[in-house]
């Protein structure tokens, strides 16, 4: 899948699902994989809190054992938790896309960081979300 290709499915998932601030894309690129991570719906009222989850694999191993609900982790003020929901694709060679869904931290930390654990990586990869103290 081209990079458009990628930007399009992305751009619908955050459209559709998860419209909400802080709205920056973060992607990472390990051994051929990119995963990119869209912060949705994170308020401070929410109950659920849920991110755009997209996979582009380019390498002959792909996306193959790779399950969401499995390897991603919540992290905010020293609670770690895993996801509630994967709401999109079950399963794909070389492409994937969803929202996770995690039952929101309360009160709702400074920072978040998703980690991601995925098999064969020596590390977890890391998405940081920081609220600021600002009004428009």
């Amino acid at each position: 899948m081209g990079n458009g290709k990628f930007a399009a499915i992305l751009a619908v998932l955050i459209s559709v699902g998860v419209a909400a601030w802080p709205s920056v894309t973060q992607k990472t690129v390990v051994q051929g994989v990119t995963v990119a991570v869209t912060a949705g719906n994170l308020g401070e009222d929410s109950s659920i809190w849920d991110f755009a989850v997209a996979y582009d694999a380019q390498g002959v191993h792909g996306l193959k054992g790779d399950e969401p609900l499995d390897q991603f982790v919540l992290v905010g003020d020293g609670h770690r938790m895993k996801p509630l929901a994967w709401e999109g694709d079950r399963d794909g060679k070389h492409h994937r896309a969803g929202v996770l869904k995690f039952i929101a931290i309360r009160p709702r930390p400074k920072e978040l960081q998703l980690e991601l654990a995925r098999p064969a990586e020596t590390r977890p990869r890391i998405y940081r979300f920081v609220f600021g103290d600002w009004s428009a």
